[in-house]
């Protein structure tokens, strides 16, 4: 198996309280979507999309405290903010502090929460180019986080409701052990334009100089053979054995986790942080200012 260069994270039992709470509010509320876009639209039961947000805000956290324990770079999150940003499109950091003063990003990061059997980073080629019934939503930077949370993790807490406590064995207590903290690892990233030159590589209708131009620099950040276009209903092969896994639902760009923007690469992406400028030129002016003075209402509440 590949080697990944990460940096691991220790999530306390608190936080995955504070997580889970989300996820819960969201799902009563409706805040976020509950349909799967991946299963035809089919609206997802609690269970399922507890799994999903959950382990997305997990992610979301560990890379905050992965920039202020390595970097002392201060962001907030959704989760920080004493009230909810509706939207289909918005950034995962909502604000980061800058001499002292908080600040909106104008640079857009997407934090992408991993299960363990995963080892590619996939971003739907619709949203870099849009789609037939879709327009694109793409971000300026993309950072994978694996949260390595038990497969049994939800089991943990049904043991608290107070019918099921008075019938559970003492074995299912015992095995029912509460979490102490969940682990999770900041594997890299990739940037707009690594998962732009992908696309450009395998659609655009450049002339073969051209191609090879962008395929080497491609090959020079992340190895030949790490990177690629795969399209929809193509089995996803495991990049260590060849063997072909599941099939995709939708067109990808594609980079081996192992193979992410990491290491020195961080200095370069706080400084983009710093910077506060897009890479991404097409987003609507309108959308960053409707996040603008949101997030500056709710940071008022702070």
């Amino acid at each position: 198996m590949s080697q990944v260069k990460c940096y691991r994270i220790n999530l306390e039992s608190e936080e995955y309280a504070e997580a889970l709470g989300f996820a819960v509010y969201t799902y009563l509320t409706g805040a976020i979507a509950k349909r799967d876009l991946y299963k035809g639209g089919a609206t997802r039961y609690l269970g399922e999309y507890l799994e999903h947000v959950l382990r997305g805000k997990l992610a979301e956290i560990a890379f905050k405290k992965f920039l202020l324990l390595n970097f002392d770079f201060r962001v907030i999150t959704d989760i920080d903010l004493p009230g909810y940003i509706p939207g289909k499109y918005l950034p995962d950091i909502l604000a980061f502090k800058n001499k002292a003063k908080w600040q909106v990003p104008q640079f857009w990061v997407d934090v992408k929460a991993l299960t363990e059997e995963q080892k590619w980073m996939l971003v739907r080629a619709s949203s870099i180019r849009g789609g037939e019934r879709a327009k694109p939503r793409p971000y300026d930077a993309y950072v994978n986080v694996r949260v390595l949370l038990p497969r049994d993790h939800i089991g943990r807490l049904i043991k608290y409701a107070p019918l099921i406590k008075n019938k559970i064995s003492k074995e299912w207590k015992r095995r029912m052990q509460d979490l102490k903290s969940v682990e999770a690892e900041i594997l890299g990233f990739a940037t707009y334009h690594d998962v732009a030159n992908i696309l450009q590589v395998y659609e655009a209708q450049l002339q073969p100089p051209q191609k090879k131009k962008l395929g080497n620099k491609l090959n020079r950040l992340f190895g030949q053979g790490n990177w690629n276009f795969f399209k929809k209903g193509h089995p996803l092969p495991d990049p260590d054995t060849g063997e072909k896994t599941v099939e995709l639902g939708s067109d990808n760009c594609a980079i081996v986790l192992s193979k992410l923007r990491t290491d020195k690469h961080w200095g370069k992406l706080l400084k983009m942080f710093r910077k506060n400028q897009p890479l991404v030129t097409q987003r609507p002016p309108d959308l960053q200012r409707k996040l603008e003075r949101r997030v500056k209402q709710l940071l008022g509440k702070l």
